[in-house]
């Protein structure tokens, strides 16, 4: 049997992975990416450099519709397949939400916009429909009152990868069962359905619909709410009642807005984290201080994976890295090339001879990032195979 993944990102790398950690010679495994695939990681891992890495062949389409004995997996594949197309029917994909609701497009918005308690994933099988196919299996994911379509995005990442564990084995042998959604309770969004190029936060409305329309479109790699020209990062609702119209910015400053609304104030926390960043840069301590870092900020990332913490440490600022574990900024996150602050840390150490930074991280059970791990692997393999042996 032929097993290809098709698709994008953590969930289609880490099923690839599994299966090649669990697959005998039985069958042979394949991928399709997607139109838009790099071939390079960044926040999330790339298909191709990870099967080109990994020495799985990647197909085009066109190329497996006619295998016979083929297993279909779908996990964020960018195309609407025809069956009749293919000699098999062993077709499946994972949708993000408990279908029949939300077919379609902007799961980790949607959801949010509307108000919705929870959503989900849904492995089922792929017809001539779009997301209409029969459900085999589904998981429901709560959406906390604090998730942004980031979060929820991710929650979907981890828990569609486990349905597909969950049930591989029954899709490789043919044992899957299935049963026909209810389309009484159906519901479809198209690319229509938002126009993120014009992404407008209607503050006439209650303090909770406000909340969520931050959330919804809370995405950094892809974009952040816009409100009075300042970006918007994080919200909280208040207790006091609104005196004022629905809409009336009741005070700013650098980090935040109060709003009123048709019931309560809401405060709308700026995003912070490009002047933060630059701080971590020149070691200016006191202007983070000023700042009155907002949650959501401390917690972002540059364009290349950085958190504030690598960014102080790969600067040498051991005042700032300090302030910021005390913050709960993660010691061991890791950037998009796979190093850590530790990683860092040891640079400074070895360009400098300053082992302040080195130390504190390594007191405090810091880990080097994968990278460095490989990096040291692969030395101790070329050390070893350059010793001279002698005798017996």
């Amino acid at each position: 049997m032929l097993i290809v993944v098709a698709g994008k990102n953590n969930i289609a790398v880490n099923i690839t992975q599994y299966l090649l950690d669990n697959c005998d010679e039985r069958y042979q495994l394949g991928v399709v990416c997607n139109r838009t695939e790099t071939g390079k990681d960044a926040w999330q891992k790339s298909l191709r450099a990870f099967a080109q890495k990994n020495h799985v062949r990647e197909y085009e389409l066109k190329e497996i519709y006619s295998v016979k004995d083929l297993l279909f997996l779908s996990l964020e594949f960018d195309r609407l397949l025809r069956p009749d197309k293919f000699l098999s029917n062993r077709l499946f994909n994972i949708h993000f939400s408990l279908l029949p609701k939300y077919r379609g497009m902007y799961t980790s918005a949607l959801p949010i916009l509307h108000g919705e308690h929870e959503t989900g994933v849904t492995l089922h099988r792929i017809d001539s429909g779009i997301d209409t196919g029969e459900i085999i299996a589904q998981r429901e994911i709560q959406i906390n009152r604090e998730d942004t379509a980031r979060d929820l995005y991710l929650k979907y990442i981890y828990y569609g990868t486990e349905l597909v564990k969950e049930y591989l084995e029954v899709l490789m042998n043919g044992t899957e069962r299935s049963v026909p959604q209810n389309e009484s309770e159906a519901t479809y969004y198209s690319k229509d359905a938002i126009d993120y190029a014009d992404i407008r936060i209607d503050l006439d409305r209650k303090a909770y619909e406000i909340q969520n329309q931050i959330r919804a479109f809370v995405f950094r790699e892809y974009q952040l709410p816009k409100v009075c020209k300042s970006y918007i990062i994080d919200t909280r609702i208040t207790q006091q009642r609104s005196a004022k119209g629905a809409g009336k910015i009741l005070y700013e400053n650098e980090c935040a807005m109060i709003v009123s609304s048709q019931d309560y104030n809401i405060i709308l926390y700026k995003d912070q984290f490009d002047e933060l960043a630059e701080c971590c840069k020149k070691g200016d301590i006191s202007r983070i201080k000023e700042i009155g870092i907002a949650d959501k900020s401390i917690f972002q990332r540059d364009g290349e994976g950085n958190n504030l913490l690598i960014i102080a440490a790969k600067n040498n600022h051991i005042e700032i890295v300090e302030y910021l574990l005390l913050c709960g900024v993660d010691i061991d996150e890791e950037n998009y090339v796979g190093e850590s602050a530790l990683d860092y840390a040891d640079k400074v150490y070895h360009d400098t001879g300053d082992s302040r930074m080195q130390e504190l991280l390594c007191d405090l059970g810091a880990k080097r990032g994968k990278n460095k791990v490989m990096r040291n692997k692969r030395r101790r393999v070329h050390e070893f195979n350059n010793i001279e042996f002698i005798g017996g």
